[in-house]
């Protein structure tokens, strides 16, 4: 599968938005606004920058894109371009090279406890939750979201529009779940089972599977 013509990463300085330089403006452009209207809230506040290669935006365009940001709370980033570069991950060596160009490995924020009722975590990507997510608690992921526990708070994975975006959990039973936009709630009906199950999009419709490696 080739690059995102449009992705989104978090940094400590704000979100850096990558675009593919190969691709036509008006591509990239349709495909920023639909990112952005489906993660409607999730970013606004956050300063960002934008990120092409080696390659310079025209003023234009990138005028016509930071417009688009604009409109869904975002503020441009004026003079820290240069470090919110300096946050993306290093170019890739030897082994570790291999593994990112076959799609193996990728960054995601760890979060090393239980989250309770009234705790929330958002990230751009992915989110990997060693612990239970409790009723109450909510876990907002531009990617997929893995938890290595109970999930039974509110999930919503993909929030950028990752059609691609999965939810995993050692026990699967959230009170509400999404991904990309897709919504679904549940009625809590006794303990789930203790069963890996991945909740992913198959069409428009969101389906539970046994978790298996590789897929």
């Amino acid at each position: 599968m080739g690059r995102d013509m449009v992705s989104i990463k978090g940094t400590r300085n704000g979100l850096v938005i990558v675009l593919d330089p190969n691709r036509e403006f008006e591509e990239i452009k349709n495909t920023l606004l639909r990112k952005m209207e489906s993660a409607r809230g999730f970013f606004k506040g956050a300063r960002f920058s934008f990120f092409q290669g080696h390659q310079e935006i025209p003023a234009h365009q990138k005028n016509e894109l930071e417009n688009i940001c604009r409109q869904f709370g975002l503020v441009p980033d004026t003079g820290g371009q240069a470090e919110l570069k300096k946050d993306l991950p290093p170019a890739p060596r030897s082994q570790a090279a291999a593994a990112r160009r076959s799609g193996i490995g990728e960054p995601a924020l760890m979060v090393r406890r239980s989250l309770r009722s009234g705790q929330h975590v958002s990230y751009p990507g992915h989110v990997v939750v060693l612990g239970d997510i409790h009723p109450g608690a909510e876990v907002v992921s531009g990617g997929s979201i893995l938890v290595m526990g109970n999930c039974r708070g509110t999930v919503h994975a993909g929030a950028a529009g990752d059609l691609s975006a999965k939810v995993i959990a050692l026990r699967l039973a959230p009170t509400v779940l999404s991904i990309a936009g897709r919504r679904q709630a549940f009625e809590q009906q006794g303990p789930a089972p203790l069963e890996c199950l991945v909740a992913r999009l198959k069409g428009q419709e969101i389906i539970f599977e046994k978790y298996q490696a590789g897929r």
